[in-house]
């Protein structure tokens, strides 16, 4: 019931927040913001802007929101319920660490999970959401990259791990009985959420990954750090790849294409790290 009820949530709340979205939308652009929300163009400025608008209102909407309303009808002290506990600065120097090793490792899951034959359904959901990332992605001045952080780092690390990791995960450990099992139901569903199936072995990991450090730490906060850095660096790095800071190779570092030792180190080193959090 309390996991029917976390999705009815949910999803009344993605619905409440994307009309509020397009409101916002027709007050910027008139009846032109139909058009930009329901055809999108990438090389469209005032598109990208509508649909980030929406990007913005959406996870409000699906994830900040009803993690709090739920901790609040599931708990007579939801900051508890939800985890937000104090971590020694030692535990969040550690994560920083353990994030920033970890991207060989992700890049050589990724370059793994390339290798599996997609249907055609998923081909082409992944292709377009790629074209809209890189529109994302592109900017023109540090406002824009802001904004990108805002959006896509911040937002999402808190509102995503308030529902999978202090809401869901703790629902499925108390229906299956085991840990081991809420971390990786929750996980899985963390990454199907993205609907980007060629990334969905490396993100199902990272969800694994935050998993752990909530019930090692009995913090959310390390989770969020974690998901923060995360996002933050794929920012960081897309951004002075495309002004040609960065060689593009540097996005596949570890990978099966570019240096996949590095991949294999990479994993031996976060689990390292990871042993030691666990302490």
């Amino acid at each position: 019931m309390k996991i029917m009820l976390t999705l009815m949530f949910c999803l009344t709340g993605m619905l409440l927040f994307m009309l509020i979205g397009m409101v916002i939308v027709f007050v910027f652009y008139g009846t032109a913001g139909v058009a930009y929300i329901s055809n999108p163009n990438p090389v469209v400025p005032e598109a990208i802007v509508s649909l980030k608008i929406l990007q913005i209102c959406q996870a409000i909407g699906l994830f900040i929101l009803p993690g709090f309303l739920l901790a609040m009808y599931f708990s007579a002290k939801p900051l508890n319920y939800l985890g937000f506990n104090k971590i020694s600065a030692n535990l969040g120097f550690l994560t920083v660490l353990t994030i920033l090793f970890a991207f060989p490792a992700i890049n050589l899951l990724a370059s793994l999970n390339e290798q599996i034959n997609l249907p055609e359904w998923m081909t082409s959901m992944e292709e377009k959401a790629q074209l809209l990332t890189k529109a994302f992605m592109q900017v023109d001045n540090f406002g824009d990259v802001i904004v990108n952080i805002f959006m896509i780092a911040i937002l999402p690390a808190i509102g995503e791990e308030l529902i999978f990791r202090g809401i869901l995960q703790k629902l499925f450990i108390e229906l299956t009985g085991k840990v081991v099992w809420g971390i990786i139901i929750s996980a899985a569903l963390f990454s199907a959420m993205h609907l980007q199936f060629e990334g969905f072995i490396p993100r199902f990991a990272l969800g694994v990954l935050l998993g752990y450090l909530f019930v090692w730490s009995g913090s959310i906060w390390l989770p969020i750090v974690a998901h923060f850095v995360n996002n933050s660096i794929a920012i960081i790095g897309y951004t002075l790849i495309d002004k040609g800071s960065l060689p593009a190779e540097a996005e596949n570092v570890g990978g099966l294409s570019v240096m996949w030792p590095v991949g294999v180190i990479s994993i031996i080193a976060v689990l390292a790290l990871l042993w030691k959090i666990k302490g």
